[in-house]
């Protein structure tokens, strides 16, 4: 699992310069809920593709890639068959399942995770307008990182397939599903930059005019086959 996360991340991501302890922690997620591993890396790939279209934006990479990596580390401490479960839980186990942020959070604190780190874990379910979980934190109370998982978690939710309440989206899509819930539910900067670091091959298909340039979709930082990988999609012409 190391070493296939570091291939889907590319060329900068080898066990060598990535956290070994983040590495470690995601072998443990895998262990305990492969899909939820899988899912892990794939948002830490599509915030590595935003962090390379605007590297500024984000701060540092590795805080970047483990906020990806980890942020529903909380999920390993509940049981696999409420990560299994449809629609329609008990109040209880909706509790449950709304607590892994904050769980998530504090081991990362305890593992001496820098700040934004934690606060992405926290905040990955938290709303732009107010409303998410666990806090209603909103707007500018999220830190950069945590707005920006915030899209890219919830990007990846909607592509992938096997989620049983709910069919899963063609990335053209969940790119305008995005730009729907720009300003409510995402911070329009990041639902933006989100649309703005995948969506160059979309343009046509979702009328999109963003003046962007003809770079790399990753800026030469993440080839695009290995996104494709990552989000375990068809192969598309990037």
């Amino acid at each position: 699992m190391i070493q296939s996360a570091c291939d889907v991340l590319g060329p900068g991501a080898t066990p060598g310069n990535l956290s070994r302890q983040s590495l470690r922690l995601l072998a443990a997620i895998r262990r305990h809920h492969p899909a939820t591993a899988d899912h892990s890396v794939r948002v830490a790939t599509v915030l590595l593709a935003m962090w390379s279209h605007r590297p500024d934006g984000l701060g540092d990479m590795a805080e970047v890639v483990a906020a990806g990596l980890l942020h529903d580390l909380g999920k390993v401490f509940l049981p696999t068959s409420l990560l299994d479960a449809a629609r329609g839980l008990s109040a209880r186990k909706t509790d449950m399942m709304r607590a892994h942020p904050l769980t998530g959070a504090e081991a990362l604190a305890a593992l001496r995770y820098p700040e934004a780190v934690q606060a992405a874990a926290r905040d990955h379910h938290e709303r732009w307008q107010g409303g998410g979980y666990p806090g209603g934190r909103a707007g500018t109370a999220l830190s950069p990182l945590a707005r920006a998982i915030c899209v890219a978690d919830s990007f990846v939710a909607m592509i992938e397939p096997g989620r049983a309440y709910r069919r899963h989206l063609s990335v053209a899509e969940a790119l305008r599903e995005v730009q729907a819930c720009s300003g409510t539910q995402f911070d329009p900067d990041f639902a933006a930059l989100l649309v703005e670091g995948l969506g160059e091959t979309f343009q046509a298909e979702l009328g999109l005019d963003h003046g962007l340039s003809r770079r790399s979709t990753m800026a030469g930082l993440l080839p695009s086959h290995l996104l494709e990988r990552a989000l375990r999609l068809p192969p598309c012409p990037w």
